[in-house]
């Protein structure tokens, strides 16, 4: 897609930054649903400016009266290195950790890399959202072999799978579990766990690199951005 086109999602909301390119979609059902846009100069950029933030929006389109229609936010990952450092000196081996964003939704949630001896495994939780629900860890288990692909579980159950194709860059999701595939919320947390898998790789060299310096010393040169440390801020602490 051309300038013109990403000048339009930036005119129709404020999450799609100047700075995004738009590098993919998402279709559901084989209809094209949606578009995904990261800031990709940032991200490739020196390692001590690095920062990722990818997002996916509704296609838009245009309509009999030149008004274009879509260009909604849906949601939007974001790599914390910080966080990463913390969770990798924690289990003592690089482990990135980005954090899941919904609109509507008030929490974030983090999708986190844990240890595994033979392969990958990735943890997310499910926070209640109303009275009576309970809350549940999914553990993204990856599949030993060629692709990034993974099972997701929640307990012992198969609930879902994602498909990874990275040299196509493409990643096919299924959800098992017909209330889980009911779920609205659910559904764009595995498609922001998809979005996230095209980064894993990239993400764990960022960090093996920073936390190799700290491993010993506990200290970290890594300057974080404000961005980053507004995640940390205690909400008590914050005025209304």
């Amino acid at each position: 897609m051309g300038v013109h086109q990403q000048l339009k999602y930036t005119a129709k909301t404020r999450w799609f930054s100047k700075n995004f390119d738009i590098e993919g979609n998402i279709s559901i059902d084989g209809e094209k649903k949606c578009i995904i846009a990261f800031n990709k100069d940032q991200w490739e950029g020196p390692i001590e400016k690095k920062r990722l933030v990818c997002r996916y929006f509704t296609t838009m389109e245009e309509t009999m009266d030149s008004k274009a229609k879509g260009g909604n936010f849906k949601g939007g990952i974001e790599l914390s290195i910080t966080h990463s450092l913390i969770q990798s000196y924690e289990i003592k081996h690089p482990a990135p950790v980005f954090y899941a964003q919904i609109p509507g939704v008030k929490v974030l949630i983090r999708f986190v890399r844990g240890w595994r001896f033979w392969g990958t495994r990735w943890t997310f939780p499910l926070l209640p959202e109303q009275k009576g629900d309970k809350l549940q860890m999914i553990l993204a288990k990856g599949v030993v072999g060629p692709g990034r692909n993974y099972k997701l579980y929640i307990g012992k159950k198969l609930i879902g799978r994602v498909d990874g194709k990275p040299i196509k860059k493409e990643y096919e999701i299924e959800i098992y579990d017909e209330d889980y595939a009911k779920d609205k919320t659910f559904g764009r947390y595995m498609i922001l766990f998809g979005l996230t898998c095209e980064f894993m790789d990239d993400a764990k060299k960022i960090v093996k690199r920073l936390f190799k310096k700290m491993k010993s010393t506990g200290t970290s040169d890594y300057i974080p951005p404000k961005s980053e440390m507004d995640l940390f801020r205690n909400p008590r602490m914050m005025r209304r």
